[in-house]
C-alpha cells in the first residue's frame, strides 16, 4: 500500500501542478507512478498466503497498484487533456 500511495501521489500532484501551470508530460508522470506500482502488485503478489485473511489483506494492495498501472489504458485521454490545459 505504500508503493500505491507513492504512485497516487505522483499522479495527484502531477495533476495539481498541471492547474497551477507547471505541466510534465503524461508519459513520464505514468513511468515514474508505474514503477513503484509494478513493484508494489509484485510484492503483493510474493506475500499473498492461503488464508482468508491474507487474501483479503493482500486484495487491497494488489488493487490498489493495479489500478494504478491501469490508469493509462483507462484515463489517457481525460489526463493528457487535464495536464495540458
Amino acid at each position: 500500500m505504500t508503493l500505491a500511495t507513492l504512485g497516487w501521489a505522483v499522479v495527484w500532484c502531477s495533476l495539481a501542478a498541471a492547474k497551477w501551470g507547471w505541466s510534465a508530460p503524461a508519459s513520464v508522470v505514468y513511468v515514474i507512478s508505474g514503477t513503484p506500482a509494478s513493484l508494489g502488485v509484485i510484492f503483493a503478489l510474493a506475500t499473498m498466503r492461503a488464508r482468508k485473511t491474507w487474501v483479503m489483506m493482500t486484495a487491497v494492495a494488489l488493487f490498489a497498484n493495479a489500478s494504478l498501472l491501469a490508469l493509462p489504458l483507462l484515463f489517457d485521454e481525460e489526463i493528457r487533456a487535464a495536464l495540458l490545459r
